[in-house]
């Protein structure tokens, strides 16, 4: 299901409820116009009976972490409503920005490490973005750019690092390093081990 201008209850909750009782009842596999796009896909769920557990998992296997649901079953049949938010996660560009206003309060005299604190993220959000290499993906655009000379490396953490939850809610290590291959001083024996890269 795809609302190019998001589902309000006081405006098209009523029509989309509608729609979609008539995707099934006329079990059709699409419904396009302006407002929406709605589609029928059969689930692929092998031993659903087994549990809600290997339930959520195969649907989280199909439909990506982020994914919300509502399951309802009777009998030998289940319905399955997924939905996503209709925004891409913007943690990775806002980290990107962020990191370009650092570089102005360090001196330039010495090596600059900066260590960024990723809040107000839960585990699953976390998880995706080290895993889509998103956060990897800011650091190192960021470290091409002229301002980031200056920069070292830059470390991220989050919550789950802080209160050293397991892998792998939490990063590897602690923290999530990025050193800057441009820099100087990026080899250096001695800074090695506070800025080599985490793979």
């Amino acid at each position: 299901m795809t609302l190019p201008e998001g589902l309000d209850s006081t405006r098209n909750l009523a029509e989309v409820q509608a729609r979609i009782a008539a995707l099934l009842e006329g079990e059709r596999k699409a419904d396009h116009s302006e407002t929406a796009v709605l589609r029928l896909d059969p689930l692929l769920i092998a031993q659903a009976e087994a549990g809600q557990a290997v339930l959520t998992a195969r649907l989280r296997a199909q439909f990506g972490e982020e994914a919300h649901f509502a399951v309802a079953a009777a009998d030998s049949s289940m319905f399955v409503m997924a939905a996503r938010a209709g925004r891409p996660n913007e943690v990775a560009a806002v980290l990107q920005r962020r990191l370009a206003e650092l570089p102005a309060r360090l001196s330039g005299t010495r090596p600059g490490i900066l260590a960024v604190f990723v809040e107000d993220t839960d585990a699953t959000e976390w998880r995706t973005l080290r895993e889509r290499l998103e956060i990897e993906g800011a650091t190192r655009n960021f470290l091409t750019a002229p301002e980031a000379k200056p920069v070292i490396a830059v470390t991220c953490a989050s919550r789950f690092e802080l209160l050293c939850q397991p892998e792998p809610v939490s990063a590897r290590g602690g923290e999530l390093r990025y050193r800057n291959p441009a820099h100087p001083f990026a080899k250096d024996a001695a800074l090695a081990p506070a800025v080599l890269s985490q793979v």
